[in-house]
């Protein structure tokens, strides 16, 4: 049975051009040559389903501010990340989200990373 993509209404905020690729419990999404968010909703680890949010450490403070409901990453195991967290459990979620979106859709520099399964996926 294929799992349903969740928050998938955010798709309508997102630009033409992604790719949406599923994986175990969570949906990546990426344009413009870049990972930029990846959507997770799962019973395990409820406390970091949401909008993950691929960035660099230095624009952390930026996105924060101009969000203020992202946050960072909390793992038990100490495993230290880049990405920030927008967590599907705030109250501002919602608009929060398509902001956020909205963000990807201007191609703000701030959010995506080129790896290079990224690059190979938009090579023709």
């Amino acid at each position: 049975m294929k799992k349903t993509m969740p928050f998938d209404f955010l798709l309508d905020y997102l630009p033409a051009g992604i790719v949406v690729k599923p994986a175990i419990g969570m949906f990546y999404i990426y344009f413009d040559q870049k990972i930029v968010l990846i959507f997770r909703k799962v019973s395990k680890n409820p406390q970091h389903n949401g909008i993950w949010i691929s960035t660099r450490r230095e624009d952390h403070a930026s996105l924060k501010a101009e969000i203020p409901v992202i946050t960072d990453f909390v793992f038990d195991e100490g495993f230290d990340t880049a990405w920030l967290l927008l967590s599907d459990n705030h109250d501002d979620f919602e608009s929060a989200a398509i902001q956020l979106c909205e963000l990807v859709s201007r191609r703000d520099q701030r959010i995506g990373k080129v790896t290079s399964k990224s690059a190979a996926m938009f090579r023709h």
